[in-house]
């Protein structure tokens, strides 16, 4: 991680600080505020939340025995459009939510007398639907106020639009035929998932989020075996506005291909997440 991503992370990091102290010296005038910050027998049956946010995160992709590494600002450098955004809908113990990931990435390549042309456009869409199988948050005169558990049963759907075109070098008048090449293919799938969520309640301010999801299991098209991890710390701002910043990983398994044509592939994406929550 270069000193630009190291220098970003530590203003990100005062930033939240200096909104856990501003929620904290505003905790008479705002009252508990939120779904998750509220005791369970004053909630209302229901709750909304929208929460955009930024995933500060790197990969590394092994396909059959070649790997890719790619850092943050690598990942940067090819987007050329991203957005991310949680949708939750909550009744009661009940709860339905969608994460979606868009990004368009694209870059231009020279190898020799080739000019290469290559883009995908992502699409990744994680819905789940969860119930809250144990609820304990109630805010006595104890360190940490409570904490509640989710058990979620969903899917994640992939798709990629992979498109690459290679043409000569235009300064580069010879009569080879064959170009331009322009290459489309799609890749799509859906993974069923499991999970759980735990929501730990620090003080009427503070929340500690932990999610894990797997999935996959090879069945149909899907993914040999996928698995994610996250913690948020949610920090209240005021009655309908959350700060969030966390870490979150996933590990994808795919096979393509059968006998010599089979090809293994192995992602890994892992970084920090910042994100503001709309709460209603």
């Amino acid at each position: 991680m270069n000193f630009k991503l190291n220098k970003s992370l530590l203003v990100l990091f005062i930033v939240f600080n200096y909104t856990f102290i501003f929620s904290q010296e505003k905790e008479e005038e705002t009252g508990t505020a939120n779904t998750e910050f509220i005791d369970k027998k004053e909630r209302k049956p229901w709750s909304f939340k929208l929460a955009p946010y930024a995933w500060i995160a790197g990969n590394a992709t092994d396909v059959g025995s070649e790997k890719i590494r790619q850092s943050f600002n690598d990942l940067t450098s090819l987007t050329n459009f991203g957005f991310q955004m949680v949708a939750q809908a909550r009744y009661k113990k009940w709860s339905l939510s969608s994460n979606l990931t868009y990004a368009k990435l694209g870059t231009q390549m020279e190898e020799g007398l080739l000019l290469i042309d290559y883009g995908i456009d992502q699409i990744i869409l994680d819905s789940k639907i969860g119930y809250t199988i144990i609820d304990k948050i109630d805010f006595g005169d104890n360190v940490i106020y409570g904490w509640a558990m989710d058990a979620t049963i969903g899917a994640i759907y992939w798709y990629n639009n992979i498109t690459v075109d290679a043409d000569l070098d235009v300064s580069i008048d010879l009569p080879v035929s064959g170009f331009p090449i322009s290459i489309n293919e799609e890749l799509e799938y859906v993974d069923l998932v499991f999970g759980a969520n735990f929501r730990i309640i620090l003080s009427k301010s503070v929340l500690l989020g932990l999610s894990a999801n797997v999935g996959g299991f090879g069945i149909g098209n899907s993914s040999e075996l996928y698995w994610d991890f996250s913690f948020i710390n949610t920090f209240k701002v005021s009655k309908l506005l959350t700060v969030t910043a966390g870490y979150k990983t996933f590990n994808d398994k795919t096979v393509s291909g059968e006998g010599e044509d089979e090809v293994k592939t192995h992602v890994k994406t892992y970084g920090p997440l910042i994100g503001v929550a709309f709460n209603l």
